[in-house]
């Protein structure tokens, strides 16, 4: 890890887990991103499955649709990873985030030849949508997650300094001067073993 503003002080190793159609999860994604460039550390990026977490689950079909969204990307995602590790998967990961949050693309074909050739890959293919042989990795990464969270949680989680917190739920993205500070408040929790929950009414369900 890089040194950060105080020198001697090196920040704590980072692991973000998310379901790609998770939009609380795109905006903390691009939040965390930008910090990690700021101050020179590096993300760990972990696939999670809300179409897994909600198996069983009655859902409006809204919820359904989003469910299946979260399935085939899932896999996709899990392709790329297989074959091109971290860097794959977080380009593959912002390609796919700012057609389907930003641009309101749809998950289809189109999208995810867009998103293979963004990430670079050469061995998965658009079909890797539609492979049933992925679920099994998918499902491993997001059990990892409910495990590194010591309990049953949805999309976001991050892990700083080996201490796994759901969230932070963002209905957008904090404003550049507040980055860090975020960062840092967040490191101070998950440092405090006596925490456990904190949470406000969202102020705007947007995704932007």
């Amino acid at each position: 890890m890089q040194p950060t503003r105080e020198a001697g002080t090196l920040d704590p190793a980072v692991e973000l887990w998310l379901d790609p159609v998770c939009p609380f999860s795109w905006n903390t994604a691009r939040w965390l991103a930008e910090v990690a460039e700021a101050s020179e550390f590096d993300i760990e990026w972990h696939l999670m499955s809300l179409a897994v977490l909600n198996e069983g689950q009655t859902l409006p079909p809204p919820a359904q649709a989003r469910m299946e969204d979260s399935r085939r990307i899932g896999r996709l995602m899990a392709a790329i990873q297989g074959e091109l590790g971290q860097s794959g998967l977080s380009a593959a990961y912002f390609a796919f985030g700012t057609a389907y949050f930003d641009h309101d693309v749809a998950v289809d074909e189109h999208l995810a030849t867009q998103v293979l050739k963004t990430a670079g890959a050469q061995v998965a293919t658009v079909s890797s949508m539609s492979d049933a042989s992925l679920d099994a990795t998918v499902r491993r990464s997001h059990e990892a997650s409910q495990e590194a969270l010591g309990m049953s949680g949805g999309s976001p989680m991050v892990t700083i300094g080996g201490r796994t917190l759901f969230g932070p739920v963002l209905t957008s993205v904090p404003d550049r001067h507040t980055h860090r500070a975020l960062f840092d408040a967040i490191t101070a929790l998950a440092n405090t073993p006596q925490f456990s929950q904190l949470e406000r009414p969202r102020a705007s369900q947007g995704s932007h």
